[in-house]
């Protein structure tokens, strides 16, 4: 597998990371609301911000999976297939960033909020190029955000 090829050039590989990131900055801001609240309102465990942490991931990944299937790729790929492989990147990332931030803010005694914004910032580009290649393939084919809206159109007139 080549990184870029004549189907898929570097233009192409940064447009993509563009949406990505722009994407990716409402996941963020989804995954951060959600951490708030289990930050806030977790009391049952010692680690509260780990939890947390854990917890927001794992929710915010289901509604990044969306996003990214429809926005960021506009990928044909089958929903089952294309929502595992994306699970089992996140879930890869999950534990990784589960303990880095569990280093970070429990251990080395890093702010929450420094801990927080070096973690998400550290996994973003190795986590596009897993789901571009594994998740949401380009074989698998593209239907545009414009051919998906004009589904969905006709859809609800039928």
């Amino acid at each position: 597998m080549m990184l870029v090829s004549a189907e898929y050039p570097w233009s192409k590989m940064f447009r993509e990371y563009a949406m990505y990131c722009a994407v990716g900055c409402f996941n963020v801001a989804v995954f951060a609301a959600l951490y708030l609240l289990f930050d806030n309102y977790n009391s049952w465990t010692p680690y509260v911000g780990t939890v947390a942490w854990a917890a927001s991931f794992l929710i915010s990944s289901v509604q990044a999976y969306a996003l990214h299937r429809w926005i960021t790729f506009e990928s044909d790929s089958e929903i089952r297939s294309s929502f595992t492989k994306l699970m089992a990147v996140y879930g890869v990332l999950w534990v990784v960033s589960t303990v880095t931030f569990h280093i970070m803010f429990e251990i080395l005694e890093i702010s929450k909020l420094v801990s927080w914004v070096i973690n998400t910032s550290a996994f973003g580009f190795l986590t596009f190029i897993a789901l571009r290649f594994y998740a949401f393939p380009l074989l698998d084919g593209r239907v545009t955000r414009k051919e998906r809206l004009d589904a969905f159109r006709e859809r609800r007139r039928a």
